[in-house]
């Protein structure tokens, strides 16, 4: 059945009743709170609540969601659903204009349990229709629920309208996020790329010596370190012990890296647990999903046997090995699927989204029981707003060697992620590559905190040299280019240029040749050349002394320079124009 308020209709089953309890608008930003009721029958069914709605919006050209990475493009009304819950997404959707200008943003407090939702242009209206539905039988024995729809059509760039979202979902709904340590926004060695499973403590400790000459304070050793079998999959996750051949002493291993003067982060699959392992025998009958054919299992966080043994997994390793983060790994693993386990009564929290985040809140909270500043790396697609109670380090997903899905991602995670550390994928830095191509992989992840993966002995001494320089650069003005105050220009060609300002300075990003950039008039600019053209225009008023680097760092140009308008100034492919005000 169906019954209409205004705008919306909203299908339901018998049994089940909606009531549009009010309507709070503040500007063009306007709250519907809805509530909704059904009966134990309508739960056993899983009968669904389905909330229409369609909007005729000038001026809409694109849309952007949590999800969307390259794809910034309109849906027709047959397609483009997507599933948002603790673990996947989040519940946001933006359209926009082609200056960047929102132009319908929507979002639903409802974070945490399984939402379906619907964005699309009709091919005979031109209105854009939306749904938002979810099924009842998650609400384990509640029978009602409050869910916001919240929608923002002020003419505001697209990353204000998001980020209020973001804050909208922290101070009013309530989903805090957890306090992100100073080390967080501080680039990092990952051995992913350069090792994969071929990872030994020698190799940490004498990279680590190597890295940290580069400017690097934080490592983290990835997948490989608690197995012997390197073929590349999971079929001994699950016991998380040291594999002994190479890590015989962990602690004594991560005592060594601590006196090199570097902190280590350590990965963990969370889910994940192999035919290989102790525990896959002793947790068979507690399984999700069992697709050991494939090398993994994911366990099933509904019962409690099986989040205490999560919860002292990560608590030992704290307290044994002194460890300063984790890289929770595959946490979307646990995800809404027609293959889990059914329910059965030896589960003390039947729904999975509800035992997600019982079992991630017990997890956090031992730890920074233990070490309040604890690190904990999250990547792509787990980054909604439940997410960022438990985690302070959100990394784009693998893209190894892709630029442009790096640059995207991390400006797209910024508009959502406050004050969390956005990082890059793990940069691999080629030893056939020119170190001007390289010096614009580490340009287009300025504006989030850097991560690399490249093995240094492979490296020559000019790549390093580059590396060397632009790691300072990043390092000594890391305030400036993770400021709140970021702004991004062109998202539907996936961001050509960026700006960030601070104080008296600001840093440009630019991704797209002969560009002709605005950069906010204060007394330092920093420009960084981004793409391989070997020039930039500069749209600005007022004399300023100019200064050209190359990718090294080595001087380039350096004079004065009156700017009336957008102003031809070469600089090197992956070079950095300084420009000071006289």
């Amino acid at each position: 059945m169906e019954i209409n308020y205004g705008m919306f209709t909203v299908e339901m089953n018998e049994g089940q009743s909606c009531t549009l309890k009010e309507t709070r608008a503040c500007g063009d930003v306007t709250k519907y709170d809805f509530q909704f009721c059904w009966s134990e029958e309508n739960a056993a069914r899983d009968d669904a609540f389905t909330v229409r709605w369609t909007a005729a919006v000038p001026g809409v050209m694109y849309k952007w969601d949590s999800r969307c990475h390259l794809n910034r493009d309109l849906s027709p009304h047959w397609d483009d659903r997507f599933r948002s819950m603790i673990s996947v997404d989040s519940p946001v959707t933006c359209f926009f204009d082609g200056k960047d200008t929102n132009r319908y943003c929507w979002a639903v407090s409802e974070c945490k349990k399984l939402v379906e939702i619907k964005n699309s242009l009709h091919d005979l209206t031109g209105e854009l229709r939306q749904y938002f539905s979810f099924g009842t039988r998650q609400f384990t024995k509640r029978f009602e629920t409050e869910i916001t729809l919240y929608v923002d059509t002020r003419p505001v760039p697209m990353r204000e309208a998001v980020g209020d979202v973001a804050e909208w979902w922290d101070k009013e709904i309530g989903i805090t996020p957890l306090d992100a340590p100073d080390l967080a926004h501080e680039p990092l060695y990952s051995f992913w790329y350069s090792y994969h499973q071929g990872v030994y403590a020698d190799d940490v400790e004498r990279v680590c010596r190597q890295v940290k000459d580069m400017g690097f304070e934080l490592c983290i050793v990835d997948d490989g370190w608690q197995t012997d079998d390197v073929s590349g999959g999971y079929t001994f996750c699950g016991d998380w012990k040291p594999a002994q051949s190479k890590f015989p002493d962990m602690a004594a291993h991560i005592k060594r890296v601590h006196e090199i003067g570097m902190k280590y982060i350590l990965w963990y699959a969370v889910p994940l647990i192999g035919p290989g392992s102790e525990h896959y025998r002793l947790f068979r009958d507690k399984l999700l999903r069992d697709v050991s054919d494939i090398s993994w299992a994911i366990i099933d966080p509904r019962y409690s046997e099986t989040r205490a043994f999560l919860i002292d997994t990560f608590v030992r390793a704290l307290k044994e090995w002194d460890l300063d983060g984790f890289k929770l790994d595959f946490i979307d693993s646990w995800h809404d699927s027609p293959d889990n386990a059914p329910y059965n009564e030896n589960m003390d929290i039947p729904d999975l989204q509800d035992a997600v985040d019982k079992c991630m809140s017990d997890i956090v909270g031992a730890i920074t029981k233990i070490k309040p500043d604890i690190l904990i790396e999250f990547r792509q697609s787990y980054i909604g707003p439940h997410m960022r109670r438990f985690g302070n380090l959100f990394r784009v997903g693998d893209c190894a060697g892709n630029y442009l899905r790096n640059r995207a991602s991390i400006l797209d995670l910024r508009m959502l992620m406050g004050g969390s550390a956005v990082h890059s994928d793990m940069l691999m830095f080629a030893p056939f590559d020119d170190p001007r191509q390289n010096a614009i992989q580490i340009i287009s992840c300025m504006f989030g905190v850097m991560q690399f993966s490249g093995r240094p002995d492979s490296l020559d001494n000019e790549t390093i040299r580059m590396t060397r320089f632009w790691l300072t650069f990043l390092k000594e003005h890391r305030a400036l280019l993770q400021s709140r105050n970021l702004k991004t220009y062109e998202s539907h060609l996936l961001y050509t240029w960026a700006q960030a300002t601070l104080g008296s300075e600001c840093a440009v990003g630019v991704y797209s040749v002969d560009k002709v950039i605005r950069p906010e008039p204060t007394d330092t600019i920093y420009i960084a050349n981004g793409c391989m053209g070997e020039r930039v225009f500069i749209e600005l008023d007022g004399k300023y002394s100019v200064h050209v680097s190359d990718c090294f760092g080595d001087t380039v140009a350096d004079y004065e320079k009156i700017f009336s308008g957008a102003e031809q100034t070469d600089v090197p492919a992956g070079g950095l124009i300084t420009l000071s005000r006289k």
